[in-house]
This record gives C-alpha cells, structure tokens and sequence, in this order.
C-alpha cells in the first residue's frame, strides 16, 4: 500500500528525520521535504520505502 503525501507528512510528525534516513536508505533532504507535504515528482519506490516505513512503525505501536 503507498500512503498519499499528507498521510507520509503526518506519519512522519513526531519522528527523528536522521534515524528514518537511516533506516530506509532516503536521504535526509527527500524526508524533510516529504515531511513538510512538498509534493513533488518522487519515485515510486520512494514512497514505496517510505511508506513501508510508516505503517511498520504504527503496527508496531499498535501492538504495545
């Protein structure tokens, strides 16, 4: 499933941009535009990456 950009922005409210960088492999600067809701012309598997990350992090929550 692929998260639209204003659900990427809110999933990544909260979050330390750095560690998301490292944990997906995107850059810092793709993440702080994506955090701001910037959309622009990103790749598919950007968002796939990211997008993964997301709804991994709140099944996580969900489970505590």
């Amino acid at each position: 499933m692929i998260l639209t950009i204003e659900q990427v922005k809110i999933g990544l409210q909260h979050k330390r941009l750095y560690a998301v960088s490292k944990a997906t492999g995107l850059s810092y600067p793709v993440l702080k535009r994506l955090s701001e809701g910037n959309s622009e012309n990103y790749t598919y598997n950007t968002l796939k990456l990211i997008s993964k990350y997301i709804i991994e992090c709140h099944n996580r929550l969900e489970v505590i």
